[in-house]
C-alpha cells in the first residue's frame, strides 16, 4: 500500500506578494533607523559648535528619510540658525525649503509655522513674520505664547492697537504669562481703543 499525498500548488504570485508587502515596513524602519542616527549625531554636532557638519548630517538625514517632518524642522533650523550669521541666498533657500516641506508633511503642526516666523522677525520683516505665524495661530488658536508673539511683532510694526489686541488674547488664554502681562502694561495709553 502507498501512501500518497496530493499537493496542491503554492500561489507564487501571491507569496511574491505577500513578501513584497512584508519587505515594505522593513525598509522604512532601516531608514528611520539611518536618519535617526544622523539626527543624533547632528544634535552632538551642533553641541559642539561644529555647524557645517551638523548641517551635512541633518541634509543627510532628510535625503534618507525626506517624509520626516521632524527631520525636515531639524534642517529648517539648523539652516536657518546658518543663515542668521551668513546671510547666504543658499542657506535661506533651505531653510525656507525646509520649513515649507515640514509644514506640507505634517499640515496640523504648528511649531513649523512659528520657527519659520522667528526667521523673519531677526531680520525686522514684521509683516512676512506675521503672515507664518497666523498659520501657527491658525492650528493651535489656543496657544497663549502664539498670540505673544503676535503682539510683539505687530508692535514692532507699530501697530499698537493690534498688538494690545494680541497681548490681551494672550492673558485670556493664560493669564499667568507675565511676559504678556509686562508688554500690555508697557504700551502707552493713548492706545487702547
Amino acid at each position: 500500500m502507498t501512501n500518497s499525498v496530493t499537493s496542491l500548488p503554492f500561489p507564487w504570485p501571491l507569496g511574491v506578494l505577500l513578501a513584497a508587502l512584508a519587505a515594505v515596513p522593513i525598509v522604512q524602519a532601516v531608514r528611520d533607523v539611518r536618519s535617526e542616527t544622523l539626527l543624533q549625531q547632528a544634535k552632538t554636532l551642533q553641541a559642539s559648535l561644529e555647524l557645517d557638519p551638523a548641517l551635512k548630517a541633518l541634509q543627510d538625514a532628510v535625503q534618507i528619510n525626506p517624509r520626516d517632518a521632524g527631520a525636515q524642522l531639524k534642517l529648517a533650523q539648523a539652516s536657518r540658525t546658518l543663515w542668521f550669521y551668513r546671510r547666504t541666498p543658499a542657506l535661506k533657500a533651505q531653510a525656507d525649503a525646509a520649513f515649507g516641506q515640514a509644514q506640507a508633511l505634517s499640515p496640523s503642526w504648528p511649531s513649523p509655522h512659528y520657527e519659520h516666523s522667528l526667521m523673519y522677525a531677526f531680520v525686522e520683516d514684521y509683516p512676512r513674520a506675521l503672515t507664518i505665524l497666523q498659520g501657527a495661530i491658525d492650528r493651535d488658536p489656543n496657544n497663549a505664547a502664539y498670540w505673544y508673539q503676535k503682539g510683539t511683532y505687530q508692535e514692532f510694526s507699530e501697530d499698537m492697537q493690534a498688538a494690545r489686541a494680541s497681548y490681551e488674547r494672550c492673558l485670556v488664554l493664560n493669564d499667568t504669562l507675565r511676559d504678556c502681562r509686562e508688554a500690555l502694561s508697557a504700551m502707552p495709553a493713548g492706545d487702547a481703543p
